[in-house]
């Protein structure tokens, strides 16, 4: 073996390498378990004060305090030696997936049909309103994008203006050419599109922090004008959907100087510390933000002693009192406690406060005492960008400021972003960034009477309620331009604050309300339950299948085993520096990893064990196993077909089965190379040392060695079995039909967990009747065991086609007034919303991603075999294996206590049957093609079976691992993949059945047919 030095080097490096990446999770995990504790600590500080918070949800004021723990100590290191703080080990660890720490995950969808519709200034024209119906109506079967379809319906109305006198107006000249095309005039609707997608992306990301999320993920799906959102931790899903569905709300206000407000600020202070009750708990427990609820009251009971809080009162309290004098004094002062105000009598700026406390001054200020003092023309308003100052001990703070804001009769600022026409980053006459905004007529002329009433004075510029700008007015400003000065600092940082900010300006101009089509929310209970559940598994399986190994191929299967350990060490590093997150699917993906894996092993040790038994000594054995000609081509081609099947998953995929195609990919190459070269390095390190290597044991030594089954000779039986088994399956889905999950068909699901065991049949009778519309409509409601019978997993289409952001709120409370009826205590664990939308593409996707996979399957074995017979063959033997598995979903739905739906995980399954189903005919079709090749003389139906049986202790030992590793994860995994896992095992079997008997069997009905016509040629040509 060449480069023998080189691939020992490059092993250890890459061994180095995962080890550095994996290593930042485990400093990670540390502060988290430390977060954890104190999160307890506070919570049950917070109940002792505050007997009253004793009702509120544990588990949610535990998750904000471990966040706002983690996010105060963000900085601190926590990697020793080269000192990574804890936000940068956070960035470098490997992601956990929802259904592994629980929290929420929507799909946004920007509606494009809305933002022509305001874009056309809610034209009336008849054409226009006929392209705008026509063009919806096509979303719903189409593909193509929404401007695509408006564009060509648009095109066939009869009697049809130009596109420019729906859309162009002196305001909007910048956008739409006065004398442009209709084809002009469609390309920048879709350039607008593609920018309020980008626009609604940024203005989420920054809605998004007030959350208090540690970790959110944020992803644009590419050409589908959809984002993807993931809050880990986060259970409050009405606010989540009212602050993420809400048109983003520009606005500029005139503003009150700190002299005005700072006497009231110091009048709540002292109230407050008179009456000795930091906050109204009943405002606070009323309050739908429940992480400012538990700021507040960590406020409440002083809690937090750290030096920043101290430097807070420094004007107030002597440094060296003790710690019953500060505490003393943060009772008396608990808006100053955790509030510095400001001491400039004029400007907005009335105050600051660090990030972790702003939620404790929210509570504050909410309060009745606090509402009963502040002037009814005042409104307050944090700052959106933190600013960092430095820390006497040589760390960081973060801190807002809070901007005094002067309210106008009626409550509405005197100008808002509908006015707004366009916003871009540029450079003033001294090369300065600033940003340049230009309103509309009506816009312009509120502008220069505010401007010009407000000179010297600031005018703030709100997005969401956050400040993002505060200029000084320096004089009238006219036409209905202005610019907004980014300061001093780095200038490329400057730039992209600058392009950030003209786009959450424009975003704001233009009104493309977003939408959630798709929601999952997982709870925390259920997280660490399958994170459990999923470890467990994984621990069986690998030492499952290790064991087989071992013990069936002797020393040879303990080499296998190390490689098999380092298959898994190096699938882990490579998923944590790719920044892959980890799912219970990805686990299970993992632990398949194995048993497949394994297939590559089984191959290189059966060449040798042949080589051995035909008469070659142990080196020239092992090197003929791992060349070419002997397992590599099939080792090879078998991995190739699989990893093309988790591409294909991965792109049509998503969520769960994206985690499971990203493991299946990656570890199909790091089996690769753990197969063909680490064990391979091993053993000859081994027969360099003067050691020996053993292949079997004595009982496995002959173990179906002398196979010679006539399966091509009964091949007319099985195709008879399979037929029956075919036209049974097509009757069970003619006749029973599928349970269509909401993926395919669009609804909510709900998994809950009652206290006592639960008819699910009495569930669905109590919840029916409650879900009709006000038309009398009756929705449909099915409600199924689900892995115990305590658990149930309740699915219902009510209310699927309303689109108003209330509506998800409204059908839950119909399910919680349903659940009530029950008399039994329930807790719901897991929601899943899909909108009709959404599932249409699921399905159009799946069947491409299937129809993909078919066709590249026999493509592939086509060329790579120089024989179209074997491709054929390989194409009705895959067709086969996916009619039986529909059959078996068909017949058990409803049956067996696990889900059986049709959905995004069942097209994973077909997949992964489909994969596993071709690297078994492949490993069969390539011994097939050696065999024609060194056995010409004997008829093909005698080479066929020489082959089969040469393969048999290779298909029995890679499907026997195979099969344990599925029952290991059916058995100990998660009930949400037991379904997921029991399709896949039925179809590794019928795979297994189907490359023996029915692929190779029709191989061999072609290949002879073929070899018959040859010969008939042949006469015909000398004759």
């Amino acid at each position: 073996m060449q480069n023998r030095g080189a691939l020992w080097i490059f092993t250890i490096l890459l061994a180095l390498a995962c080890l550095w990446q994996l290593s930042f999770s485990f400093f990670t995990s540390r502060m988290e378990k430390r977060a954890r504790v104190e999160a307890g600590y506070s919570v049950d500080s917070l109940i002792q004060a505050e007997p009253a918070m004793a009702d509120l949800d544990r588990d949610s004021l535990e998750i904000i305090y471990e966040n706002r723990y983690l996010r105060t100590h963000g900085d601190e290191q926590v990697y020793p030696v080269f000192g990574y703080s804890y936000a940068e080990c956070k960035e470098r660890e490997m992601n956990m997936g929802l259904d592994l720490k629980g929290g929420m995950a929507v799909t946004l969808e920007v509606s494009v049909p809305e933002l022509v519709e305001n874009l056309s200034g809610n034209s009336t024209d008849p054409s226009f309103q006929a392209a705008m119906n026509a063009a919806r109506q096509r979303m719903l079967s189409s593909d193509a994008d929404f401007i695509t379809l408006f564009g060509e319906e648009y095109a066939k109305v009869e009697g049809r203006g130009p596109l420019s006198a729906i859309f162009y107006t002196p305001d909007r000249s910048e956008l739409f050419a006065r004398d442009g095309s209709d084809e002009d005039y469609i390309a920048a609707l879709r350039k607008e599109a593609n920018s309020a997608v980008e626009n609604t992306e940024r203005i989420m990301r920054t809605r998004i922090d007030k959350f208090g999320v540690a970790q959110p993920l944020i992803q644009k799906q590419a050409f589908s004008g959809r984002i993807q959102i993931e809050l880990p931790g986060v259970k409050d899903k009405e606010r989540v959907r009212k602050v993420l569905q809400s048109t983003a709300n520009l606005e500029f206000w005139e503003t009150v100087d700190n002299e005005v407000v700072y006497p009231v600020l110091e009048r709540i202070n002292t109230r407050l510390g008179q009456i000795a009750v930091p906050v109204d708990s009943t405002t606070a427990m009323a309050d739908t933000t429940v992480a400012d609820t538990a700021a507040l009251a960590d406020a409440a009971v002083a809690a937090d002693t750290t030096a920043a809080v101290d430097s807070l009162l420094a004007d107030t309290a002597n440094q060296e009192m003790t710690e019953a004098e500060r505490a003393e004094l943060r009772r008396k002062n608990p808006l100053f406690a955790v509030f510095q105000p400001s001491n400039q009598a004029k400007g907005p700026i009335v105050g600051t406060a660090l990030v972790a406390d702003t939620g404790a001054v929210n509570g504050y200020l909410r309060s009745a005492t606090a509402k009963s003092l502040l002037p009814a023309d005042v409104k307050l308003a944090w700052t959106a960008k933190p600013d960092s100052y430095d820390t006497q001990d040589g760390g960081k703070v973060q801190v807002l400021s809070l901007y005094a804001l002067k309210v106008p009769r009626g409550g509405k600022p005197r100008l808002d972003g509908s006015s707004i026409v366009t916003a871009n980053q540029d450079f003033d006459y001294k090369g300065a960034v600033e940003v340049n905004m230009q309103m509309d007529a009506e816009g312009a002329q509120v502008w220069r009477l505010m401007t010009g009433e407000n000179i010297g004075r600031v005018v703030a510029i709100v997005l969401d309620d956050y400040v993002y700008s505060g200029p000084v007015v320096q004089g009238e400003i006219s036409g209905g331009r202005s610019s907004i000065s980014m300061g001093s600092g780095d200038l490329n940082k400057q730039i992209q604050e600058a392009e950030d900010l003209a786009n959450i300006l424009k975003a704001g101009a233009l009104p493309a309300p977003a939408r959630i089509i798709d929601e999952t929310v997982v709870g925390p209970s259920l997280g660490e339950e399958n994170i459990n559940k999923g470890l467990v598994s994984f621990g069986i399986a690998l030492i499952g299948v290790l064991l087989v190994m071992g013990l069936y191929y002797a020393r040879a299967g303990w080499i296998a085993d190390v490689a098999l350990m380092a298959n898994v060490f190096f699938l882990l590093g490579s998923m944590a520096s790719l920044q892959a997150t980890l799912t219970l699917s990805g686990i299970a993906g993992i632990v398949l990893t194995i048993g497949m894996a394994v297939d590559a092993n089984v191959l290189i040790n059966e060449r040798v064990r042949d080589e051995m038994k035909a008469g070659r000594a142990l080196r020239p054995a092992l090197e003929a196993a791992f060349s070419n000609q002997g397992a590599l081509s099939a080792i090879l081609d078998s991995n190739i077909t699989s990893f093309i099947t988790a591409v294909i998953l991965y792109y049509f995929g998503s969520g769960p089965i994206r985690g499971f195609a990203t493991t299946l990919g990656l570890g199909i190459l790091t089996s690769l190379f753990t197969a063909i070269f680490i064990a391979r390095l091993i053993m000859m390190w081994r027969l360099e040392k003067g050691k020996t290597i053993t292949f079997w044991n004595k009982w496995s030594e002959n173990l179906l060695a002398n196979a010679n089954y006539d399966f091509m000779g009964k091949r007319k039986m099985y195709y008879a079995i399979s037929f029956v088994l075919v036209a049974m399956s097509i009757g069970a889905m003619v006749t029973r039909g599928f349970n269509l999950g909401v993926d395919f068909s669009g609804g909510r699901t709900y998994v809950v967990d009652f206290k006592d065991n639960m008819d699910s049949e009495q569930v669905k009778a109590t919840l029916e009747p409650l879900m009709t519309d006000a038309s009398g409509r009756q929705y449909t409601v099915t409600a199924k065991t689900y892995g115990s019978q305590h658990q149930l997993k309740i699915t219902t289409n009510y209310l699927i086609d309303e689109l108003d952001a209330s509506t998800d709120g409204k059908v839950e409370a119909k399910l919680r007034e349903g659940l009530a009826l029950t008399g039994v205590d329930y807790r719901i664990e897991e929601t899943r919303k899909v909108d009709a939308t959404i599932s249409d593409d699921i399905k159009r996707n799946a069947a491409i991603a299937v129809s993909i996979a078919l066709v590249f399957m026999f493509i592939y074995i086509g060329i790579r075999f120089n024989n179209l017979s074997y491709g054929l063959s390989a194409l009705i033997s895959l067709f086969h294996d996916v009619v039986i598995v529909l059959g078996l979903y068909a017949l058990l739905w409803g049956i067996l206590p696990i889900s059986l739906e049709i959905d995004e995980a069942f097209i994973g399954v077909i997949l992964t049957v489909i994969g596993y189903s071709i690297n078994d005919t492949v490993v069969v079709f390539d011994r097939i093609r050696e065999y024609l090749r060194d056995h010409k003389r004997e008829d093909t139906v005698t080479v066929f079976n020489k082959a089969l049986n040469s393969t048999l202790r290779r298909t029995v030992n890679t499907g026997f691992c195979t099969l344990l590793v599925l029952v290991v994860i059916y058995l100990f995994g998660g009930v949400a993949i037991k379904g997921f896992v029991f399709g896949i095992f039925f179809g590794v079997l019928v795979g297994t059945y189907s490359s023996i008997f029915i692929g190779s069997g029709i191989a061999v009905d072609l290949v002879a047919r073929l070899e018959r016509k040859k010969v008939k040629e042949a006469k015909y040509a000398t004759a």
